[in-house]
């Protein structure tokens, strides 16, 4: 059982950084926090379950014998914008001052 994340976090949740801060306390050390974040997900703080701000897809299948877990398509809806690259509303971070 999952359980739902209130909507004002999830609406922050466009943030690629406010999505890397939820890791902070992700209990699967073989993934990367920054790696999932950059992919669109965030830490829903339930067991080591994951949650895509787009389409809300939640994702928690790790491979723990994997050294880094591979992000890709399979983790999102197959109608994602955000995996398409039509979705406007994520605002990645930035490397450094512009």
């Amino acid at each position: 059982m999952v359980l739902p994340v209130a909507p004002q976090i999830e609406s922050d949740m466009r943030e690629e950084r406010s999505r890397f801060m939820t890791f902070a306390n992700f209990p699967t050390r073989n993934v990367l926090g920054l790696r999932l974040a950059q992919a669109g997900f965030f830490y829903t703080g339930c067991d080591e379950i994951v949650k895509c701000f787009c389409c809300h897809r939640y994702y928690s299948r790790w491979h723990t014998n994997d050294v880094i877990f591979r992000t890709g398509s399979f983790m999102h809806a197959a109608d994602c914008a955000f995996m398409l690259g039509t979705d406007s509303s994520n605002v990645p971070m930035q490397d450094g001052p512009s």
